[in-house]
């Protein structure tokens, strides 16, 4: 997490993956059903690490990818609290046939 850019006033890595870390804190405590996350790919690790709750210091060697305009959808469960990643990148949505 110690990346720096090198480019003036611009954040480093760790201060950008806590920036993710501090909005997925705060986003579910929203009283919504749902909830619309858009990330750009770079930052979709940092969402998915937060929302499994893996320690900041071991999200540097995460990587999860998903292809533009895709959707991933996470769910928490009412009773156990417990976080799931149901799909990642799911793109039928984009398929001519399916609509």
């Amino acid at each position: 997490m110690d990346h720096d850019e090198g480019v003036e006033g611009a954040e480093t890595k760790a201060q950008w993956v806590q920036r993710i870390y501090a909005a997925m804190d705060e986003i579910p405590q929203r009283p919504r059903e749902h909830q619309i996350i858009v990330p750009h790919g770079g930052s979709l690790t940092f969402v998915l690490a937060s929302w499994i709750k893996m320690p900041i210091e071991s999200a540097d060697y995460a990587s999860f990818r998903a292809p533009s305009g895709s959707i991933t959808t996470l769910r928490e469960d009412d009773f156990f609290h417990n976080r799931q990643v149901i799909s990642l990148g799911d793109t039928r949505h984009l398929d001519a046939e399916q609509r």
